[in-house]
């Protein structure tokens, strides 16, 4: 909302340009799981459609045109496609219905009732119903119920939006426009906000989606962001199978109109034709993946949430795994956020060896500029009292307690007006009223101005400084350079830094007037420095181990922070950010020729880079610094050298800063994950890769983000990187198990009876079986496997290059698994044939339409069409059966790990045990088991039973695929990562 508030007219204006509506918010919805589903479902479903409505043709009215019976096979394929296709739909409402839980929290923070004034009269009604001109009553414990401008104001009325702006200090209300910005006016109250003290009436002009909380709202669920990497896989995935299922069948259409056709004995029918063409797209769409992707998702974000990562958007999780840089910030963060006020200087000295006025002069700014307050009574030890407020002011009222009583000393004084902390100033206001003569006497004057912040921001308003004995100096070079010196002292040991200032107002209060904003900017200047102080705010103990794991993982981490540099590189080094001695500057980077260029083409006019693993060549030279002042002189040239050191601290940064910093990683083909908590925070979390907020942050940046930390802990970023990793390779490992049976070995039986003319030796009711029940149970079992000891030690995956669905898994699971299975399933066939019935192999080629023949006659013997209608309705049991068992007793424990041996990776017993699998293969076979033997299913689905040999002669078969892909693995472990056989394996 970017209006000018020059007064009420102008705003009321220009919100009656927009519709007037009730006062709701618009649900969000966790849309990428919804777009990911929704394509799988629409790309997929739209195939099966389309064999739906081919089979149904085939059923009738096909059948009537030709004077042929309808076959109840097609009626019974018809009613399971669409029972599998509103299955699925009926999945998706069920994934639709539960990724509403963010709206609910959302809504909780929202008035749920208003006071209006309407036809003069005082009326409370639902808050969903107030309309932009409503006239509303604001008191004290209300949420305000909409965006609106104070028209009558206490002169008490306060107003908490933290909910909005992550600030602690509640806000004074007033009926004048004091800034331009519609955040920052102090006459405008915002729908959710809370009144903490007084009253006043306001007129509505922003209600519903138009609000700031409505657009809130809407970023969480309806924003336009870039497609997570896990969606534009999947997208490209369902583009591949659609595009080569309507293609072979297609070809296949084709062959048969102008070739087969054109045999004496034409094998098949328009109405079976029309069968193998559904044949054909059923093989070929997977259609368990769209639920073991979103199972898989699912649980991992259960494990993750017990690892006290809150994941808002599923799809999310996978982009973690990633992830290539973390850019984090410090305090929090890495450090414990337990501020101590360590170190004290007073005109060069410690606070110990200066005289009582130079300590009572400190004393009295510190207690008074101050945003933190005790909760406990003093007769609580003080180490014991509890503190509301941000972590720099609780060390600093603590500090405070330690010289004297804090309570007396803010008695003293009447505060008259603040101006709270802020990321954009740095620093902390406030304005206060001697009650008392020696109060006035300390600082000579009768109004006082404190403040205390950053040093780098205020040393160029000071024009004085304090000596030990509390005489005011003139803050000369020399000053300058002793006061800098002890700065950098500090910041060395990393501590950060406080200026505490003050500034006697020699005006007389009632001069003031009621705009003491402007007054106090104005007096922003002459300042007299009183002492500085150092704040220690020790790591967290599991931070070092945790950036460790991170460069194990090969993951960078770089440190920004608002701290100064110097104090950034001595935590940096505490944490292992920066592990050499030497630290580059900009100057230094831009004098290195060591660093080489990243690999970019142009397009457009613009770099398209590509990613690589970029080490610095001297490794006592990969690390830098670089201070906020140094940013916007940084070139193109200098991001492409900086990106390339291993160890990075930005120090001094605005949230500006921050938000390029995450944009130049990007643009080098990084995924970038961004930890913040303020609102400064909320640009950079929306713009990286993964936005991750702290779970004690501001609402804010919690919606902001992607994911939480609910713990605040650092080290529950790197558990969910693992998950993300894992989440990553288990849903690789449904799709590597899938498409063996699924598309391949289901796909070949239908071009073999086009193209050679044997019998189908599996048909499409069959098809729909393996790929919808048989095939899930065991795929499903998968998503729960343990990741590879290799999980956490490898590079993370680049998006560019590790595909889910790439050309090596395509040569794996087709020319490896897939044609093995094939191969076979198509010997247990022909085996079957063979030893029940003595039909061969060449007995069954080029039989085309011979074998519609009754009798039925081969070479050798001949058969009544009925005999051999059975013997192939059993023959595709057969290779039903065979498939099912070498999916259970075989591709499934070769799908369980990529690099690891099965013995590595027991799934009976030990840590990587997963029990499911066992079980998913009983249930497997129990599905096939009833499909074989269940005279009903034989009658409508052409199945037929089978003797007992033939469930166990293709477990031997399984058993050849496992040590077929333990040798591969084998290879690849013995072998490494850059060996041929490692380059062509999934």
């Amino acid at each position: 909302m970017s209006i000018a508030h020059g007064g009420l007219p102008e705003i009321v204006a220009a919100t009656r340009l927009k519709k007037d509506g009730p006062n709701a918010i618009t649900p969000p919805r966790d849309n990428q799981v919804l777009k990911i589903l929704g394509f799988i479902f629409g790309g997929f479903c739209c195939l099966m459609w389309i064999a739906t409505v081919l089979i149904f043709l085939s059923y009738y009215p096909l059948p009537q045109l030709d004077g042929s019976t309808p076959s109840v096979y097609n009626l019974a394929l018809v009613i399971l496609l669409l029972v599998v296709i509103f299955f699925q739909a009926g999945f998706y409402m069920w994934q639709d219905w539960s990724s509403s839980s963010v709206m609910n929290k959302i809504n909780g923070l929202l008035a749920s009732e208003a006071v209006v004034i309407r036809g003069g009269k005082s009326i409370t009604i639902p808050a969903r119903d107030v309309v932009v001109g409503d006239i509303i009553e604001i008191k004290l414990g209300m949420k305000v119920p909409a965006d609106c401008i104070y028209l009558e104001a206490s002169a008490d009325l306060a107003v908490d939006r933290s909910i909005l702006t992550g600030e602690s200090i509640a806000v004074a209300g007033t009926t004048k426009s004091t800034d331009s910005s519609f955040m920052e006016s102090k006459n405008v109250g915002f729908m959710g906000t809370l009144v903490v003290n007084g009253s006043g009436k306001a007129v509505v002009v922003f209600t519903g989606d138009n609000t700031v909380m409505g657009q809130i709202a809407t970023l969480t669920g309806k924003k336009k962001t870039e497609r997570t990497l896990l969606q534009k896989e999947i997208d490209d995935f369902v583009l591949f199978v659609a595009l080569i299922a309507i293609g072979t069948a297609v070809i296949c259409l084709l062959v048969w109109k102008f070739y087969l056709m054109k045999q004496p004995n034409p094998q098949y029918t328009l109405i079976g034709m029309l069968n193998n063409i559904c044949g054909i797209i059923v093989a070929f769409v997977p259609e368990g993946l769209p639920i073991c992707v979103s199972v898989a998702l699912t649980l991992i974000a259960r494990r993750m949430a017990k690892q006290m990562v809150l994941v808002k958007n599923l799809t999310t999780i996978e982009t973690l795994g990633s992830v290539s840089v973390i850019c984090t910030d410090k305090t929090g963060t890495l450090t414990q956020n337990k501020m101590t006020l360590r170190d004290t200087g007073i005109g060069y000295k410690d606070i110990k060896e200066v005289s009582p006025k130079a300590r009572s002069i400190m004393h009295h700014i510190a207690a008074q500029c101050c945003a933190a307050d005790f909760v406990d009574g003093e007769d609580v030890p003080l180490a014991d009292r509890q503190i509301s407020g941000d972590a720099t002011d609780k060390a600093v009222l603590r500090w405070a307690q330690e010289l004297g009583s804090v309570e007396t000393i803010r008695n003293s004084f009447t505060k008259l007006f603040e101006i709270p902390f802020n990321s954009r100033n740095k620093w902390m206001m406030t304005i206060q009223r001697p009650m008392s003569p020696s109060g006035d006497a300390i600082f000579g004057g009768s109004v006082t101005m404190f403040v205390k912040g950053a040093p780098d921001f205020l040393y160029p308003k000071i024009t004085g400084i304090l000596d030990a004995e509390g005489n005011v100096m003139p803050y000369d070079e020399e000053a300058k350079s002793k006061v800098n010196k002890m700065q950098m002292k500090w910041a060395g040991e990393g501590k950060r830094v406080l200026a505490f200032v003050y500034k006697p107002l020699k005006i007389d209060i009632a001069s003031l007037g009621e705009d003491l904003e402007k007054t106090a900017m104005d007096n922003m200047d002459g300042l007299v420095l009183a002492g500085l102080g150092a704040i220690v705010d020790p790591p967290r103990p599991e931070t070092k181990g945790t950036v460790e794991k991170c460069k194990k993982a090969h993951i960078r981490v770089a440190m920004v922070t608002g701290d100064f540099a110097l104090t950034a590189v001595s935590i940096a080094r505490e944490v292992s950010i920066v592990t050499t001695e030497h630290v580059d500057t900009v100057a230094e980077m831009r004098g290195r020729t060591d660093l080489r260029s990243m690999k970019f083409t142009m397009k457009k006019g613009k770099k398209v880079y590509e990613r690589s693993n970029i080490k610095a060549i001297e490794e006592d030279h990969r690390a830098i610094v670089i201070s906020g002042s140094e940013i916007p002189s940084l070139t193109s040239e200098d991001w492409d050298k900086i990106c390339c050191y291993q160890e990075l601290v930005f120090g001094r940064t605005s949230a500006e800063q921050k938000l390029l910093i995450v944009d130049e990683f990007k643009l080098r083909e990084e995924v970038v994950a961004v930890t913040g908590d303020g609102v400064n925070d909320s640009p950079a979390l929306k713009a990286a890769s993964v936005g991750v907020a702290m779970g004690g942050g501001s609402e804010v940046a919690m919606e902001s983000a992607s994911i939480v930390l609910i713990d605040n802990n650092f080290s529950s970023l790197i558990a969910g990187i693992e998950s993300g990793r894992l989440c990553f390779d288990n849903i690789k490992k449904c799709i590597m198990y899938l498409i063996p049976s699924g598309s391949w070995s289901e796909l070949w039986p239908v071009l073999l009876s086009i193209f050679i003319g044997i019998p189908l030796p599996l048909n499409t009711a069959m098809c729909l079986v393996v790929c919808c029940i048989t095939d899930v149970f065991p795929s499903m079992a998968l998503i729960f496997e343990s990741p590879e000891s290799t999980l956490m030690s490898r590079p993370p995956r680049n998006p560019k290059k590790d595909r889910l669905v790439d050309a090596q898994m395509f040569a794996h699971v087709y020319i490896f698994i897939g044609t093995t299975q094939c191969v076979f399933a198509h010997f247990m066939y022909f085996t079957y044939f063979w030893l029940e019935h003595g039909i061969s192999f060449n007995d069954l080629v080029f039989m085309y339409g011979k074998l519609g023949n009754d009798p039925v006659v081969f070479p050798t013997q001949n058969f009544t069409l009925s005999d051999f209608t059975t013997y192939s309705n059993a023959a595709n049991s057969v290779y039903f059966v065979a498939l099912v068992i070498l999916q259970v007793f075989g591709n499934v424990y070769a799908s369980r790990t990529r690099f690891n041996s099965l013995l590595q990776q027991n799934p009976f017993w030990g840590p990587t045990r997963n029990l499911f699998i066992p079980l998913a293969a009983a249930a497997s076979v129990l599905v096939a088991i009833l499909f074989v033997y269940i005279p009903g299913l034989n009658n409508v689905f052409n199945t037929a039973p089978i003797p007992a040999k033939y469930w166990f002669m293709p477990i031997p078969l399984g058993f050849v695929i496992i040590l077929m892909d333990e040798l591969r693995k084998l290879a690849v472990r013995v072998y490494g990562p850059d060996s041929l056989i490692a380059k062509i394996s999934w």
